[in-house]
Protein backbone atom coordinates (compact mmCIF):
# COMPACT_ATOMS: atom_id res chain seq x y z
CA UNK A 1 0.00 0.00 0.00
CA UNK A 2 1.03 3.76 -0.77
CA UNK A 3 2.47 5.13 1.97
CA UNK A 4 1.09 9.11 2.19
CA UNK A 5 3.51 11.73 0.98
CA UNK A 6 4.36 14.25 3.73
CA UNK A 7 5.77 16.77 1.84
CA UNK A 8 3.59 19.88 1.66
CA UNK A 9 1.71 20.47 -1.61
CA UNK A 10 2.93 23.57 -3.85
CA UNK A 11 -0.77 24.26 -3.57
CA UNK A 12 -0.51 24.35 0.53
CA UNK A 13 2.64 26.33 0.32
CA UNK A 14 1.73 29.43 -1.63
CA UNK A 15 -1.60 30.02 0.40
CA UNK A 16 0.59 30.04 3.55
CA UNK A 17 2.86 32.55 1.53
CA UNK A 18 -0.32 34.55 0.86
CA UNK A 19 -1.39 34.67 4.21
CA UNK A 20 -0.53 37.74 6.22
CA UNK A 21 1.99 37.73 8.71
CA UNK A 22 0.91 37.43 12.78
CA UNK A 23 2.04 40.68 14.33
CA UNK A 24 2.77 39.48 17.29
CA UNK A 25 3.97 42.58 18.91
CA UNK A 26 1.46 44.84 17.57
CA UNK A 27 -0.01 45.51 21.32
CA UNK A 28 3.34 47.20 21.81
CA UNK A 29 2.88 49.79 18.80
CA UNK A 30 -0.41 50.65 20.00
CA UNK A 31 0.65 50.95 23.84
CA UNK A 32 4.20 52.87 23.38
CA UNK A 33 2.45 56.27 22.25
CA UNK A 34 -0.91 56.23 24.41
CA UNK A 35 1.54 55.66 27.43
CA UNK A 36 3.52 58.71 26.16
CA UNK A 37 0.75 60.64 25.79
CA UNK A 38 -0.36 59.43 29.46
CA UNK A 39 2.66 60.16 30.81
CA UNK A 40 2.54 63.63 29.11
CA UNK A 41 -1.08 64.88 30.18
CA UNK A 42 -0.30 63.47 33.91
CA UNK A 43 3.29 65.88 33.30
CA UNK A 44 1.36 68.81 31.90
CA UNK A 45 -1.19 68.51 34.91
CA UNK A 46 1.36 68.04 37.69
CA UNK A 47 2.98 70.82 36.68
CA UNK A 48 -0.67 73.28 35.94
CA UNK A 49 -2.25 71.98 39.14
CA UNK A 50 0.66 70.13 41.34
CA UNK A 51 -1.69 70.17 44.42
CA UNK A 52 -5.00 69.23 42.97
CA UNK A 53 -2.60 65.82 41.20
CA UNK A 54 -1.71 64.95 44.79
CA UNK A 55 -4.60 65.14 46.21
CA UNK A 56 -6.70 63.38 43.35
CA UNK A 57 -3.75 60.64 43.57
CA UNK A 58 -5.03 59.98 47.17
CA UNK A 59 -8.28 60.03 47.05
CA UNK A 60 -8.01 57.23 44.33
CA UNK A 61 -6.45 55.16 46.58
CA UNK A 62 -8.77 56.18 48.60
CA UNK A 63 -11.88 54.55 46.40
CA UNK A 64 -10.12 51.20 46.64
CA UNK A 65 -10.72 51.28 50.64
CA UNK A 66 -14.31 51.92 50.18
CA UNK A 67 -14.01 55.97 51.35
CA UNK A 68 -15.76 58.14 48.68
CA UNK A 69 -15.64 61.78 48.10
CA UNK A 70 -19.09 63.29 47.91
CA UNK A 71 -21.06 66.78 48.23
CA UNK A 72 -23.86 68.62 50.40
CA UNK A 73 -25.28 72.00 49.52
CA UNK A 74 -25.46 74.36 52.60
CA UNK A 75 -25.92 77.35 53.28
CA UNK A 76 -23.23 79.25 52.17
CA UNK A 77 -22.42 76.65 49.61
CA UNK A 78 -21.23 73.28 48.35
CA UNK A 79 -19.29 71.29 51.09
CA UNK A 80 -17.23 68.25 49.86
CA UNK A 81 -16.52 65.76 52.54
CA UNK A 82 -15.23 62.14 52.50
CA UNK A 83 -17.13 59.48 53.43
CA UNK A 84 -16.55 55.63 54.49
CA UNK A 85 -19.33 52.87 53.36
CA UNK A 86 -21.99 51.65 55.51
CA UNK A 87 -25.47 53.23 56.84
CA UNK A 88 -25.65 56.85 58.16
CA UNK A 89 -26.93 55.21 61.32
CA UNK A 90 -23.76 53.44 62.43
CA UNK A 91 -22.31 55.68 65.13
CA UNK A 92 -21.11 58.79 63.20
CA UNK A 93 -17.48 60.49 63.46
CA UNK A 94 -17.23 63.89 62.09
CA UNK A 95 -13.70 64.56 61.64
CA UNK A 96 -11.76 68.41 61.28
CA UNK A 97 -8.92 69.19 59.56
CA UNK A 98 -6.69 72.24 59.93
CA UNK A 99 -4.42 74.28 57.85
CA UNK A 100 -1.73 72.46 55.09
CA UNK A 101 -2.13 71.12 51.74
CA UNK A 102 -4.01 67.33 53.01
CA UNK A 103 -7.58 69.36 54.63
CA UNK A 104 -10.01 66.34 54.57
CA UNK A 105 -6.66 63.97 53.38
CA UNK A 106 -5.28 64.38 56.84
CA UNK A 107 -7.54 61.53 57.55
CA UNK A 108 -6.95 58.96 54.84
CA UNK A 109 -4.64 56.92 56.84
CA UNK A 110 -7.38 56.08 59.38
CA UNK A 111 -11.14 56.21 57.66
CA UNK A 112 -11.29 52.55 56.53
CA UNK A 113 -10.29 51.15 60.04
CA UNK A 114 -12.75 53.23 61.32
CA UNK A 115 -15.39 52.02 59.16
CA UNK A 116 -14.22 48.42 60.31
CA UNK A 117 -14.68 49.50 63.78
CA UNK A 118 -18.44 50.26 62.52
CA UNK A 119 -18.41 53.51 62.64
CA UNK A 120 -18.91 56.32 60.60
CA UNK A 121 -16.61 58.40 59.14
CA UNK A 122 -17.40 61.62 57.96
CA UNK A 123 -14.17 64.39 56.93
CA UNK A 124 -15.43 67.29 55.76
CA UNK A 125 -13.07 69.77 53.40
CA UNK A 126 -13.96 73.11 55.67
CA UNK A 127 -15.25 76.11 53.66
CA UNK A 128 -12.33 78.05 51.59
CA UNK A 129 -10.51 74.24 51.15
CA UNK A 130 -9.61 72.02 48.70
CA UNK A 131 -12.46 70.96 46.23
CA UNK A 132 -15.52 72.98 49.07
CA UNK A 133 -16.97 76.17 48.12
CA UNK A 134 -14.77 79.16 48.05
CA UNK A 135 -15.97 82.70 48.72
CA UNK A 136 -14.98 86.05 50.19
CA UNK A 137 -16.25 85.64 53.76
CA UNK A 138 -14.51 85.53 56.96
CA UNK A 139 -13.28 82.22 57.25
CA UNK A 140 -13.25 82.19 61.09
CA UNK A 141 -12.88 79.73 63.59
CA UNK A 142 -16.99 79.90 64.31
CA UNK A 143 -18.22 80.07 60.77
CA UNK A 144 -16.35 76.98 60.07
CA UNK A 145 -18.08 75.34 63.23
CA UNK A 146 -21.32 76.70 62.06
CA UNK A 147 -20.87 74.85 58.64
CA UNK A 148 -20.36 71.80 60.75
CA UNK A 149 -23.15 72.19 62.59
CA UNK A 150 -25.42 72.67 59.15
CA UNK A 151 -23.66 69.63 57.97
CA UNK A 152 -24.49 67.48 60.62
CA UNK A 153 -28.12 68.84 60.97
CA UNK A 154 -28.89 68.23 57.20
CA UNK A 155 -27.73 64.23 57.96
CA UNK A 156 -30.61 64.46 60.20
CA UNK A 157 -27.19 62.99 63.06
CA UNK A 158 -28.96 63.18 66.68
CA UNK A 159 -25.48 62.75 67.97
CA UNK A 160 -22.10 62.82 67.10
CA UNK A 161 -18.49 62.12 68.05
CA UNK A 162 -16.17 64.99 66.72
CA UNK A 163 -12.32 64.25 66.47
CA UNK A 164 -10.44 67.86 65.26
CA UNK A 165 -6.97 68.35 63.80
CA UNK A 166 -4.50 71.23 65.10
CA UNK A 167 -6.68 74.61 64.12
CA UNK A 168 -9.69 72.14 63.09
CA UNK A 169 -9.56 70.97 66.99
CA UNK A 170 -10.80 74.74 67.87
CA UNK A 171 -13.96 74.11 65.20
CA UNK A 172 -14.20 70.66 67.67
CA UNK A 173 -14.42 72.56 70.18
CA UNK A 174 -16.75 75.51 69.03
CA UNK A 175 -19.20 72.89 67.39
CA UNK A 176 -18.98 71.18 71.15
CA UNK A 177 -19.69 74.15 73.69
CA UNK A 178 -22.35 75.42 71.04
CA UNK A 179 -24.05 71.86 70.71
CA UNK A 180 -23.49 69.95 73.89
CA UNK A 181 -26.79 68.41 73.78
CA UNK A 182 -25.43 66.68 70.58
CA UNK A 183 -21.65 65.71 71.17
CA UNK A 184 -21.18 62.35 73.17
CA UNK A 185 -17.32 62.34 72.35
CA UNK A 186 -14.57 64.64 71.96
CA UNK A 187 -11.43 63.91 70.43
CA UNK A 188 -8.63 66.95 70.16
CA UNK A 189 -5.23 66.07 68.23
CA UNK A 190 -2.54 68.12 68.53
CA UNK A 191 -4.45 71.46 68.72
CA UNK A 192 -7.27 72.96 70.59
CA UNK A 193 -6.63 76.51 72.70
CA UNK A 194 -3.14 77.00 71.29
CA UNK A 195 -2.93 80.93 71.99
CA UNK A 196 -1.47 83.69 70.20
CA UNK A 197 2.17 81.93 70.61
CA UNK A 198 0.64 78.34 68.69
CA UNK A 199 -0.79 80.56 65.72
CA UNK A 200 2.30 82.58 65.36
CA UNK A 201 3.96 78.74 65.18
CA UNK A 202 1.27 77.75 62.68
CA UNK A 203 1.32 80.74 60.43
CA UNK A 204 5.26 80.41 60.27
CA UNK A 205 4.92 76.82 59.35
CA UNK A 206 1.83 76.10 57.58
CA UNK A 207 1.63 79.59 55.32
CA UNK A 208 5.16 79.31 53.53
CA UNK A 209 6.20 82.25 51.25
CA UNK A 210 9.36 80.38 50.00
CA UNK A 211 9.95 77.23 47.57
CA UNK A 212 11.31 75.81 50.67
CA UNK A 213 8.62 76.06 53.18
CA UNK A 214 6.44 74.44 50.63
CA UNK A 215 8.79 71.68 50.72
CA UNK A 216 9.32 71.20 54.14
CA UNK A 217 5.53 71.70 54.40
CA UNK A 218 4.88 68.86 51.40
CA UNK A 219 7.44 66.17 53.28
CA UNK A 220 5.44 67.02 56.66
CA UNK A 221 2.45 66.06 54.92
CA UNK A 222 3.11 62.74 53.45
CA UNK A 223 2.62 62.85 49.95
CA UNK A 224 5.59 60.30 49.65
CA UNK A 225 6.86 62.63 47.08
CA UNK A 226 10.59 62.12 45.92
CA UNK A 227 12.82 65.63 45.73
CA UNK A 228 11.70 68.05 43.02
CA UNK A 229 13.14 71.04 41.20
CA UNK A 230 12.59 74.27 42.61
CA UNK A 231 10.19 75.53 40.19
CA UNK A 232 7.70 73.05 40.86
CA UNK A 233 7.82 73.75 45.19
CA UNK A 234 7.07 77.54 43.45
CA UNK A 235 4.33 75.65 41.54
CA UNK A 236 2.58 74.31 44.42
CA UNK A 237 3.06 77.95 46.60
CA UNK A 238 1.02 79.00 43.61
CA UNK A 239 -1.41 76.70 43.80
CA UNK A 240 -1.72 76.36 47.60
CA UNK A 241 -3.23 79.92 47.38
CA UNK A 242 -6.44 79.27 46.50
CA UNK A 243 -6.69 78.28 50.08
CA UNK A 244 -4.72 80.79 51.79
CA UNK A 245 -7.84 83.49 52.43
CA UNK A 246 -9.27 80.38 54.75
CA UNK A 247 -6.36 79.64 56.51
CA UNK A 248 -5.55 83.17 57.29
CA UNK A 249 -8.66 83.96 58.40
CA UNK A 250 -9.09 80.92 60.54
CA UNK A 251 -5.59 82.46 62.57
CA UNK A 252 -7.03 85.57 62.55
CA UNK A 253 -9.87 84.85 64.61
CA UNK A 254 -8.05 82.11 67.49
CA UNK A 255 -8.07 85.03 70.17
CA UNK A 256 -11.41 86.49 69.43
CA UNK A 257 -13.21 82.52 68.93
CA UNK A 258 -11.13 80.77 71.49
CA UNK A 259 -12.15 83.11 74.28
CA UNK A 260 -15.47 82.33 73.18
CA UNK A 261 -14.47 78.80 73.30
CA UNK A 262 -13.12 79.59 76.95
CA UNK A 263 -16.34 81.03 78.59
CA UNK A 264 -18.34 77.98 77.74
CA UNK A 265 -16.00 75.16 78.52
CA UNK A 266 -18.71 74.52 80.99
CA UNK A 267 -20.96 73.40 78.33
CA UNK A 268 -18.89 69.94 77.99
CA UNK A 269 -18.46 68.95 81.20
CA UNK A 270 -20.08 65.53 81.23
CA UNK A 271 -18.64 65.37 77.15
CA UNK A 272 -15.93 62.20 77.05
CA UNK A 273 -12.80 64.64 75.84
CA UNK A 274 -9.61 63.29 75.16
CA UNK A 275 -6.80 65.28 74.50
CA UNK A 276 -4.12 63.29 71.82
CA UNK A 277 -0.95 64.65 70.76
CA UNK A 278 2.91 63.68 69.55
CA UNK A 279 5.47 63.97 71.17
CA UNK A 280 7.91 65.76 68.26
CA UNK A 281 5.15 67.81 67.17
CA UNK A 282 6.65 70.69 65.83
CA UNK A 283 3.73 72.90 66.57
CA UNK A 284 1.96 71.17 69.64
CA UNK A 285 4.68 70.62 72.94
CA UNK A 286 3.54 68.69 75.86
CA UNK A 287 3.56 71.67 77.65
CA UNK A 288 0.67 72.44 75.17
CA UNK A 289 -1.13 69.10 75.58
CA UNK A 290 -0.69 69.23 79.29
CA UNK A 291 -2.67 73.10 79.78
CA UNK A 292 -5.29 72.03 77.49
CA UNK A 293 -6.34 69.06 79.68
CA UNK A 294 -6.11 70.70 82.65
CA UNK A 295 -8.60 73.25 81.00
CA UNK A 296 -10.92 70.68 80.49
CA UNK A 297 -11.58 68.99 83.66
CA UNK A 298 -12.55 65.17 83.46
CA UNK A 299 -10.43 64.85 79.96
CA UNK A 300 -7.84 62.23 79.46
CA UNK A 301 -4.59 62.25 77.49
CA UNK A 302 -3.34 60.14 74.78
CA UNK A 303 -0.12 60.87 73.96
CA UNK A 304 2.12 59.16 70.42
CA UNK A 305 5.87 59.54 71.75
CA UNK A 306 7.46 59.16 68.79
CA UNK A 307 5.17 60.62 66.20
CA UNK A 308 5.69 64.63 64.54
CA UNK A 309 3.28 66.58 63.68
CA UNK A 310 0.40 64.51 62.31
CA UNK A 311 0.35 60.94 64.28
CA UNK A 312 -2.70 60.29 61.84
CA UNK A 313 -0.44 60.15 58.98
CA UNK A 314 2.69 59.12 60.44
CA UNK A 315 1.31 56.11 62.83
CA UNK A 316 -1.91 55.42 60.74
CA UNK A 317 -2.80 51.86 62.52
CA UNK A 318 -1.47 53.06 66.42
CA UNK A 319 -3.67 55.85 65.78
CA UNK A 320 -7.10 54.48 64.57
CA UNK A 321 -6.51 51.40 67.48
CA UNK A 322 -6.43 54.19 70.25
CA UNK A 323 -9.26 56.38 68.58
CA UNK A 324 -11.90 52.98 68.19
CA UNK A 325 -10.65 51.79 71.64
CA UNK A 326 -11.53 55.87 72.83
CA UNK A 327 -14.80 55.86 70.42
CA UNK A 328 -16.27 53.02 72.26
CA UNK A 329 -15.85 54.24 75.99
CA UNK A 330 -19.41 55.51 77.41
CA UNK A 331 -18.26 57.10 80.73
CA UNK A 332 -19.57 60.67 80.38
CA UNK A 333 -21.23 59.56 76.74
CA UNK A 334 -24.78 59.40 75.92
Amino acid sequence: MAQPSTARSEARVGADLDRPPIRRHAWISIAGPLSAIFLGIFAAATYLHPIGVLRWFQLTRLGWSGVTENEVALEDGLMTYLVTGGYWEQEPVIMTHGLGPNAALVWRGVMAPLAEGHFKAVAPNLFGFASSEHKQVDYSIAYQAGAIAQLIDQHKLAHVNVVGDELGADVALYYAVEHPEKVERLVLVSGGLIGARGAAKLRAAMLPTTPDGVRAEIEMSFFGLPPMPRFMYERMMASLSDDRQAETDMLNSVARDEAHIRSRLGQIINTLTIVMWSGRSPFFSNADGEALHAALPGSATVVFKTSGAYPQLEHPADFAEAAIFILRQTEGGR
